[in-house]
């Protein structure tokens, strides 16, 4: 057999094989880019996930705050049964989280016509109360001079399921300040038998 009849039978295998490594290769490199790209794809998912969380966590912590200042600022005087069903509402608002791990003040603050708003009176849960006649800073146009604006302030700590991308713990937080609706100044009333009650929601 001649050498010119031996190569043409070489070269279409040849060729053939050289066509089907041209096609196992791109499927390495198909594989080699998945095992770069996978890693960055499940971390953006994930990523996702823990956001939306803590998305959700600010809206509740922003709806409560908005709640317990309105149901505050409907009363014309609060005694202690309406604050521990005010702080013992907040279990419910704050649903699924847990209310009893969140900080709740609700704070009378009085501005007497000097310009000066004073704390009148103020209740906490998991956090200090303001002091009675400390002054407090208000953005300017919330309260009248003279008058109030009840201040309702929620804290909640937020730790992520997963802990992949917000690996730390994330402080959400949120005030609103409402004026009393039915009197320039609510009263606050204590039992008689008050000893520095805790008020809050129960687990």
């Amino acid at each position: 057999m001649s050498r010119k009849s031996l190569l043409s039978r070489i070269g279409p295998r040849l060729k053939w094989r050289g066509i089907q490594g041209l096609h196992y290769n791109e499927q390495g490199v198909s594989a080699v880019e998945f095992a770069i790209i996978a890693p960055v794809m499940v971390l953006i998912y994930f990523g996702c996930i823990e956001l939306s969380f803590l998305m959700r966590m600010d809206r509740r912590v922003t709806s409560t705050s908005a709640s317990l200042g309105d149901l505050t600022a409907r009363l014309a005087t609060v005694t202690d049964a309406d604050m521990g069903e005010m702080f013992a509402a907040a279990k419910v608002m704050m649903q699924p989280y847990d209310a009893t791990e969140a900080n709740l003040r609700i704070t009378s603050i009085v501005d007497n016509g000097d310009g000066v708003p004073r704390v009148d009176w103020s209740d906490a849960y998991n956090i200090s109360a303001h002091a009675q006649g400390s002054t407090i800073t208000v953005p300017s146009g919330i309260i009248p001079s003279p008058g109030s604006v009840i201040l309702a302030e929620v804290e909640y700590t937020f730790k992520s399921p997963f802990g992949y991308v917000l690996k730390t713990e994330k402080t959400v937080d949120d005030k609103f300040y409402l004026r009393p609706r039915r009197v320039n100044e609510i009263s606050r009333t204590h039992d008689a038998d008050d000893d520095g009650k805790s008020f809050g929601p129960t687990s």
